[in-house]
């Protein structure tokens, strides 16, 4: 999740303090990536964010043309329509992880290569937003609904090890910080290369208190 300002694009170097989030790779170091998830997540309430996610999203894209959410921001970044491809897969993955857990005791689950999976076919941008949308939706009922205690039960990943139901859910909540800011990020830099106006776009991340 790194940006760089590219040359010939227009962007200026006001926009190279633009606020921006860094998690290391899961793949590379698993144990600085949790923690790094965690420590972007500190105390936030995990319902205000799980809930609030699809709607920072929403805003952000508000009214970007679609073929713009769907453009390569800069070599070697997603589009921010491909970021929210990737936050639909991980709300498929953990929510299997956190039934498991719900519902067994100290299951095993694999890790996944998330630079294989956002490439698959998908549904056309605003349908997917809206399919993330309401899958999200189901997981934090899940959640909302499971007893205090069950937070505490816990599973086993792959790749990061032991962990309670808490700490999973915390880990998305970085991770949807982490993409939300990524996304914001992605559309200013395609906004700006397109000689439209980031103001309002700058208005609406700050408004969302993810500093």
């Amino acid at each position: 999740m790194t940006t760089e300002i590219a040359p010939g694009t227009g962007i200026t170097p006001e926009s190279q303090s633009v606020h921006r989030i860094d998690i290391p790779s899961a793949t590379e170091d698993p144990a600085a990536y949790v923690t790094a998830l965690l420590d972007v997540a500190g105390e936030r309430d995990p319902f205000d964010v799980l809930a609030k996610t699809p709607v920072w999203a929403r805003q952000l894209f508000a009214d970007l043309p679609t073929e713009l959410a769907e453009t390569v921001p800069e070599e070697g970044e997603w589009p921010a329509a491909f970021i929210v491809g990737h936050l639909f897969d991980v709300d498929i993955v953990y929510g299997f992880r956190w039934r498991l857990v719900a519902t067994e005791d100290n299951p095993v689950y694999p890790g996944y290569d998330e630079a294989l999976w956002a490439p698959l076919p998908r549904l056309p941008f605003r349908q997917m937003l809206d399919a993330w949308t309401g899958l999200r939706a189901s997981n934090v009922a899940l959640l909302a609904s499971l007893p205090a205690a069950d937070w505490q039960r816990t599973g086993r990943h792959g790749e990061q090890g032991g962990e309670t139901m808490e700490v999973m859910i915390r880990k998305v909540i970085g991770h949807d910080i982490a993409h939300i800011n990524q996304i914001y990020r992605a559309i200013r830099l395609v906004r700006q290369a397109a000689g439209l106006d980031v103001a309002e776009l700058d208005a609406t991340y700050e408004s969302l208190g993810l500093r």
